[in-house]
């Protein structure tokens, strides 16, 4: 059985905040206008302390009643054009936690991506009305449910991974990945990063509920796409199943074949992961003579 065996690359930080006072954030002040953070339209944001254990001063948006507005964005810009081939692999991660209404009126907060020359790519919604997470491409057909949901007032670690190379995106909540493989831009959007914003989508305008989205740990990364698929480990189980412990290109979907002659291949899995590092097992009966593996591009 032949393995290829590939480093990973290493991420190359592109920008991190924690909102601390050494920072040179204050609690005294919103938070657009502090450390280059910028905003559109109107609304409650801010900078607070201990809304989530162990982590010091955290953002916030919401709270406070927008005027007449549906949407409230807060932003700091970070435009990345074009992306280098090295960091052609973005990684925005947050540390989340949305806090309920005090009375039935629940809006929508969202993080949602642009490139340079303000084009919105796709956004991810978390609804606090039927706590579901849901997703909006940019091909004008609407936000549709993931199938996972949030839990009010809970901590959650988001991750959003970007393949600029293949026009894919992929987001995982608390490790989870939340959809398959989508793409950045439907149409001709330039693939590039101008922000990622924190959203406050009014469900109802003049009725806004006192809901809202805290963050913390805001922080965008980015490397190298991986090549060639590679088998990191493989064992054999006490029943006899081997596993493979495979790192393929991030946000993209890879196919798992086996063959018993190198000639006809049978497909063993399709999986994908953002950080494209996954488990596979194959199941097959022990007293075969031989059996080959590879992993391939399951998508363009």
């Amino acid at each position: 059985m032949l393995l290829n065996l590939l480093p990973v690359s290493a991420a190359t930080l592109i920008y991190r905040t924690g909102f601390e006072g050494f920072e040179g954030y204050t609690t005294n002040a919103p938070l657009s206008g502090q450390n280059n953070w910028v905003h559109e339209g109107t609304g409650g944001n801010g900078i607070v302390t201990n809304f989530i254990p162990g982590a010091g001063q955290s953002a916030f948006i919401g709270f406070t009643p927008p005027d007449a507005t549906e949407f409230f964005n807060v932003w700091r810009p970070v435009n990345l054009a074009p992306v280098p081939t090295n960091l052609a692999v973005l990684t925005f991660s947050v540390t989340m936690l949305v806090a309920d209404s005090t009375s039935t009126n629940r809006d929508d907060f969202r993080w949602s991506i642009y490139n340079t020359n303000g084009a919105r790519l796709f956004t991810l919604d978390f609804d606090n009305s039927t706590t579901g997470i849901n997703y909006n491409l940019d091909d004008a057909q609407g936000f549709v449910a993931t199938g996972y949901q949030f839990t009010r007032g809970a901590v959650h670690e988001l991750a959003i991974t970007m393949n600029i190379r293949r026009n894919r995106w992929m987001a995982a909540l608390d490790g989870v990945s939340l959809t398959a493989p989508l793409p950045l831009t439907t149409k001709t959007n330039a693939l590039n990063l101008g922000d990622i914003d924190a959203v406050w989508a009014i469900r109802t305008v003049g009725k806004a509920g006192d809901n809202y989205l805290v963050f913390d740990n805001y922080q965008i990364s980015g490397e190298a796409p991986v090549g060639v698929p590679a088998v990191l480990a493989v064992t054999r189980q006490i029943d006899g199943q081997l596993r493979f412990q495979v790192q393929a290109e991030q946000a993209t979907s890879n196919a798992i074949e086996v063959s018993t002659n190198l000639t006809q291949w049978t497909s063993l899995a399709t999986n994908s992961a953002p950080d494209g590092a996954f488990d596979v097992l194959d199941a097959a009966p022990l007293p075969l003579p031989r059996r080959f593996y590879r992993v391939r591009l399951a998508e363009p």
